[in-house]
C-alpha cells in the first residue's frame, strides 16, 4: 500500500514561496535596493492570512502593523494563498484594506497580474506577480526618508503610479523607466520562467 502524500502545511509552504520571491527576483534582480537591508535588520513583517472571512483578518492585522514603531516594520507582507478569486477581485480587496491607513501605503501583488509591457507604468503589474496573492504595506515615512536621502541609483517600489504612492512624477517614471529596462535586459519570457517556479500549483493553493 502506498501511502498518500502528506498535505502541506500552508503557512510554512507561503512564506517559502515568498522566501524565494524576494531573493532569488526582487533582490538578485537588484528591483529593491533597500529590500534586502529591510529583510536583515528585521523591519520586514509577514503574515498569512488563512482565515476564511478575508478582508475582516486583513483588516486586524493591517491595524496590528499600524501600531509598529518604524524599526520594527517598514514593509509589511500579508500572504493571502487561499484567496483564489483572481486578480481583479484581489484588487478590490486592497483598495478595501487601504481605504484605512493612516501610516502606510498599500498595493496589491497576484500571481495573475497582466503582462503588458506595452507601456512603462503597465509594465510593473509583471514585476507584481508573487506567488500568493500578497498585499504589501509600505510605510509612508520609510519612503519619504528614502526619497530625501536617495542621492542616486534608482529606487523600485512596488507600484511606481504617482497615483498610488504619492511620488513626485519624474521620480515616478524615473523608476518605472528602471523596472522596464531590467524586463527587458533579461527577457520577458525568462522572467516569467522564473516566476512561474515560484508558484505553487494550483491544486495545493
Amino acid at each position: 500500500m502506498v501511502p498518500s502524500r502528506r498535505a502541506e502545511d500552508p503557512e510554512p509552504a507561503a512564506l517559502a514561496r515568498n522566501d524565494r520571491y524576494l531573493r532569488d527576483f526582487v533582490e538578485a534582480l537588484n528591483l529593491c535596493p533597500f529590500a534586502k537591508r529591510c529583510r536583515e535588520e528585521g523591519r520586514l513583517v509577514r503574515r498569512v492570512i488563512l482565515d476564511d472571512y478575508v478582508l475582516p483578518a486583513l483588516l486586524r492585522a493591517a491595524a496590528e502593523v499600524e501600531t509598529l514603531p518604524e524599526k520594527q516594520c517598514e514593509v509589511a507582507l500579508f500572504l493571502v494563498p487561499g484567496f483564489t478569486d483572481g486578480a481583479a477581485a484581489f484588487l478590490e480587496l486592497c483598495a478595501e484594506v487601504r481605504r484605512p491607513l493612516r501610516h502606510f501605503h498599500c498595493v496589491a501583488f497576484h500571481p495573475g497580474l497582466k503582462a503588458d509591457f506595452s507601456s512603462e507604468n503597465r509594465a510593473v503589474q509583471f514585476l507584481r506577480r508573487a506567488p500568493d496573492p500578497t498585499l504589501q504595506l509600505v510605510r509612508i515615512a520609510t519612503l519619504e526618508r528614502v526619497r530625501g536621502e536617495r542621492s542616486g541609483g534608482t529606487v523600485y517600489v512596488p507600484n511606481p503610479a504617482a497615483k498610488d504612492l504619492h511620488l513626485p512624477p519624474s521620480l515616478s517614471e524615473e523608476i518605472a523607466r528602471a523596472n522596464l529596462a531590467t524586463i527587458l535586459e533579461h527577457g520577458p519570457a525568462t522572467l516569467e520562467r522564473l516566476l512561474q517556479s515560484f508558484t505553487a500549483p494550483q491544486g495545493d493553493r
